[in-house]
């Protein structure tokens, strides 16, 4: 069988065997001798020899170098099955925040939400609650993506692969670059919120040079009133003094 996915990943299990004629679930890569004109079909595994395997079908324990592999290994796998697929969850590291798995389901996975049924009445049915799932989890110590769980069975017809509708990726950006862009996007907000903390700092600062300042000023008023204060009571008292001494003069005339 053909590899219509396009992509190389590689197997857990080195030491499977192929045997003739029959597939076993793997797809055998033949090399051929332009120079010879003699065919050579890759046999079982020798010593010192690599041979490369391509899985018909996925299996727990497959390995992948990105979860873009892994996706478009399981688009081409569903739609020579009969079948589309779609991200249903992604999963996250609690440490660094850093993608770390991802549930690639059947298109007709769960069911549509009450509301969303009634829209779409009349319309044909898309969600039946299948549970056929493909989930990967990306291994640190390996730097690769495994199958962690794999399950085959639909609860409704499949299409005729030739039927199946190709998934268009015009204008989508694939899991890497949506992670990276969430990453820029987290460190331009991380970013944003700190300067507006020092903006608010500086600002508070100012404020409180601010307090004291008029704090001052305030001060120097009230002490230049009680200074106006007391010499207006003695204005007022030496006033009242000569007012005295001439009522004691005109009596005593």
């Amino acid at each position: 069988m053909a590899n219509t996915s396009g992509l190389e990943f590689e197997s857990m299990d080195s030491d499977r065997a192929v045997d003739d004629g029959s597939s076993n679930g793997f797809d055998t890569v033949e090399e051929c001798d332009d120079t010879s004109g003699n065919e050579k079909t890759a046999g079982p595994p020798t010593e010192g020899l690599a041979v490369t395997v391509i899985p018909s079908e996925p299996y727990v324990g497959m390995e992948f170098k990105s979860a873009d592999d892994a996706r478009e290994y399981y688009d081409a796998y569903g739609r020579r099955n009969g079948f589309t697929i779609r991200v249903n969850r992604k999963r996250r590291s609690r440490v660094d925040r850093e993608v770390i798995g991802f549930d690639y389901v059947c298109s007709k996975e769960g069911f549509r939400r009450k509301r969303q049924r009634v829209e779409k009445a009349r319309a044909k049915q898309t969600r039946v609650g299948c549970k056929a799932i493909l989930v990967i989890a990306y291994r640190r110590d390996m730097e690769k993506w495994v199958v962690t769980n794999f399950l085959r069975e639909h609860n409704h017809e499949l299409m005729v692969p030739s039927e199946v509708p190709v998934r268009s990726d015009k204008g989508q950006l694939n899991e890497d670059e949506k992670d990276r862009r969430i990453r820029e996007l987290t460190t331009k907000l991380y970013n944003e919120r700190q300067r507006f903390q020092r903006q608010c700092a500086a600002y508070e600062e100012r404020c409180a040079a601010y307090k004291i300042q008029i704090g001052k000023i305030l001060k120097d008023i009230e002490v230049h009133n009680d200074h106006l204060t007391t010499k207006v009571d003695n204005v007022v008292q030496s006033i009242k003094e000569l007012e005295d001494e001439d009522s004691q003069w005109r009596k005593d005339t």
